[in-house]
């Protein structure tokens, strides 16, 4: 995954310039040998953290080129499930880690191309702690203009992904969604039109940021 270039995708690029659709991308942290105990950006081990800062070095420059080719800027995702099973010790020691990958893989300019973090309240078999959690990634987003991804299903249940279009608006410049319906802790990637997808939509329409919102 630290050697994919833009020409591996070109099939991608035709086959969406044939349908007329628009592509979006995202780097993927998970079902690898260099996951260690739970860790990608956000691991102590200095090899483990530059093989997958170079992988989401990478991606962002096959979102580009895809941006490029379609005339539009490709949308790139950065989700990583770093975390903890058991109870961890330092938690500053993580972010820190995670703050620092995020800063050097966004160094470099990508004008065809717009950076999505998102975060979640936990992931599967790393329940105790989660690296990038939703305080991290929305300080994050607005402090380093970036997009701040919405996935209705990486919230507590009792939390409304809806009320965040108008809190977070003020501070980051646009939004993406994960519209999916929620199961217990995760999204299952199914859409249905449920009162609280409507109720998000609605809150869009409210806030005026139809043109801001992905």
């Amino acid at each position: 995954r630290d050697k994919l270039e833009p020409r591996h995708f070109a099939k991608w690029v035709e086959l969406a310039k044939k349908y007329n659709v628009g592509l979006d991308f995202n780097p993927t942290f998970f079902s690898h040998d260099m996951v260690k105990d739970g860790l990608t950006l956000s691991s102590p081990d200095k090899a483990t953290r530059d093989f997958w800062i170079e992988h989401t070095k990478r991606c962002r420059d096959i979102a580009n080129a895809m941006g490029e080719a379609q005339g539009d800027p490709c949308i790139m995702n950065l989700w990583v499930h770093d975390g903890c099973k058991d109870v961890s010790v330092n938690h500053a020691l993580y972010r820190n880690l995670l703050k620092q990958s995020l800063d050097e893989i966004f160094e470099k300019e990508q004008p065809m191309m717009k950076d999505c973090i998102e975060g979640k309240v936990f992931g599967i078999g790393l329940e105790s702690f989660t690296v990038g959690s939703h305080d991290f990634y929305t300080a994050y987003a607005a402090k380093n203009n970036k997009l701040l991804t919405i996935d209705t299903g990486h919230y507590h249940p009792t939390e409304s992904p809806a009320d965040k279009v108008s809190a977070v608006l003020p501070f980051v410049s646009e939004l993406m969604l994960h519209v999916s319906r929620p199961v217990r802790w995760d999204s299952d990637h199914v859409t249905i039109m449920d009162d609280p997808t409507q109720e998000l939509f609605s809150e869009i329409v409210r806030a005026d940021a139809l043109d801001r919102v992905h």
